[in-house]
């Protein structure tokens, strides 16, 4: 999905890989810094992107297979370049 270097922020039902950053479950996650993190992670990435994109704010696909799981990813890909484009073209 991404080229090496490559991330990106979501929430805690995806695990931790070296792709994809997410908030951590407790104990780790009452840690006053990894607090922080969480705060900053949620309120200001996911909530702005959420905000900006009403479509993100409870995508309606249904996950079943591997199929699904490409189709939600390239909707969720297509609302971030289309965000970035807009933010470029401002």
């Amino acid at each position: 999905l991404f080229e090496d270097g490559q991330w990106i922020w979501a929430d805690s039902a995806y695990a931790l890989n070296s792709w994809c950053v997410t908030p951590d479950k407790k104990p780790l996650s009452n840690l006053l810094e990894n607090k922080k993190f969480h705060y900053h992670l949620s309120r200001h990435a996911m909530g702005y992107i959420k905000g900006r994109v009403c479509s993100l704010r409870g995508l309606r696909q249904q996950i079943d297979d591997v199929v699904d799981h490409v189709r939600a990813v390239a909707w969720i890909k297509a609302c971030i370049v289309l965000h970035t484009l807009v933010f470029i073209i401002k």
